[in-house]
């Protein structure tokens, strides 16, 4: 398998959950202005939609979206425990928070990394403090997002907070500060990190 990434961005998602799966992949990096990769392809040709993440498998077939791609490994290297079996109630919890992440959470974020205007901007942040208010309100007691072990959604969660810093005027959120020192100190997590830093 082959993942194309983009160093930091949601792609970091499907980094972690990889190495945690111990699935063999390689990764190469994407230049999203340019659409091509660290080896000079096409990155369309590879993806026509042109964004991160990307999964090529063994057999040819493409994996777009980091929700189907979370899946896909959790799914294919079930002795990680990355997610729960089909018809537990705990894999259920998984997939509804990692929808949050992607549905609520993710595009909050747009806006705030698009827009030129500062009245947009002011009103987006206002939208991500309510979205972060949320997940602060729901880490308080908790070690991780859905359910008592690190699964698919914290590894998207984690790589959707870590974007805070881009933002000015955040107040703090000491249960996320909490919960991102926690998941950082993760093995796979830290790998994923380091590698995406060379």
């Amino acid at each position: 398998m082959k993942l194309y990434y983009k160093p930091f961005a949601c792609s970091l998602t499907q980094h972690i959950l990889l190495i945690a799966s111990k699935l063999d992949f390689d990764i190469e990096r994407v230049d999203l202005k340019t659409k091509k990769t660290e080896h000079n392809h096409n990155f369309y040709d590879i993806n026509p939609r042109g964004q991160v993440p990307t999964l090529v498998l063994n057999d040819g077939t493409v994996l777009t979206e980091n929700i189907a791609i979370a899946q896909y490994i959790a799914d294919s290297a079930p002795d990680a425990k990355l997610i729960a079996p089909v018809g537990k109630p705990e894999r259920y919890q998984t997939l509804s928070w990692l929808s949050y992440v992607g549905t609520e959470l993710h595009t909050a974020y747009v806006p705030l990394f698009k827009s030129d205007e500062q009245t947009s901007k002011e009103a987006a942040v206002k939208v991500l403090q309510t979205k972060l208010n949320f997940i602060e309100a729901r880490l308080a007691n908790r070690q991780f997002i859905a359910t008592d072990y690190f699964t698919i959604a914290d590894a998207y969660l984690y790589v959707v907070l870590s974007w805070r810093k881009y933002v000015e005027h955040l107040p703090a959120y000491p249960a996320i500060d909490q919960y991102t020192q926690r998941i950082e100190a993760i093995p796979a997590v830290k790998q994923a990190l380091e590698q995406e830093s060379k």
